[in-house]
């Protein structure tokens, strides 16, 4: 395997960073994504860590990919070598943002990171695809947390049904180790969650502390 580190280090910069060491301060708060989000939804949106979290997946996963080259001589197990190590990474950076979060008891919910990974990866058409499925799928189930599977299992099905069918043949299962190692990455916040029984939350922007004092909603 060949690694171009120019791409490599900033890739590993932009992917395992987590993203809640920027989120201190009482400028934002943590919600359980169960929970009731009216009169929440426009502070979630103009909290810009989560746009941060969408472009630095995306552009990371892109240098990562395009950093790991297998070896023309490599043979057996080698030649997956660059495919593993770049699953590998990017389940490891899931993990790294679920699990650095600030809220106590509380794992974070990395929406806008695992969508970034996606579309970065095999074909940002599939990951769109795969994306206008979950959303709907999740709000309409009234569960939030089930974005992550519904998510993962449409982008190893929607992306089989095109890059497989574009390959055409036995070339067209080719394919599924990359889709499987994306879909594992997407999953990693929803089964951490149910494992180790962690809450789920999303930060927002907070209000002025007066406007929260006189406030029910906190």
């Amino acid at each position: 395997m060949t690694i171009d580190w120019w791409k490599f280090l900033p890739a590993l910069l932009l992917l395992l960073v987590p993203g809640d060491l920027f989120n201190g301060g009482e400028k934002v708060r943590y919600r359980d994504v169960t929970r009731e989000w009216h009169g929440y939804w426009l502070r979630l949106l103009t909290h810009g860590m989560h746009t941060i979290d969408l472009g630095r997946a995306a552009l990371g996963t892109w240098l990562l990919l395009d950093s790991l080259h297998g070896a023309p001589e490599a043979r057996g197990l080698l030649r997956y070598a660059p495919l593993v190590t770049q699953g590998s990474i990017r389940i490891l950076a899931v993990l790294v943002q679920t699990l650095v979060c600030r809220e106590k008891d509380a794992i974070n919910a990395p929406f806008t990171f695992v969508v970034g990974l996606l579309f970065a990866g095999i074909s940002p058409v599939v990951a769109l695809f795969a994306v206008a499925l979950a959303v709907p799928i999740a709000a309409g189930m009234r569960a939030p947390a089930a974005f992550f599977p519904v998510v993962a299992i449409a982008h190893i099905g929607i992306g089989f049904w095109f890059r497989g069918r574009a390959l055409g043949g036995g070339a067209s299962f080719a394919v599924l180790p990359s889709l499987a190692l994306a879909a594992i990455a997407a999953m990693v916040p929803f089964l951490w969650s149910l494992m180790f029984r962690r809450d789920l939350v999303v930060a927002y922007r907070a209000k002025p502390r007066s406007a929260e004092t006189n406030s029910p909603l906190r």
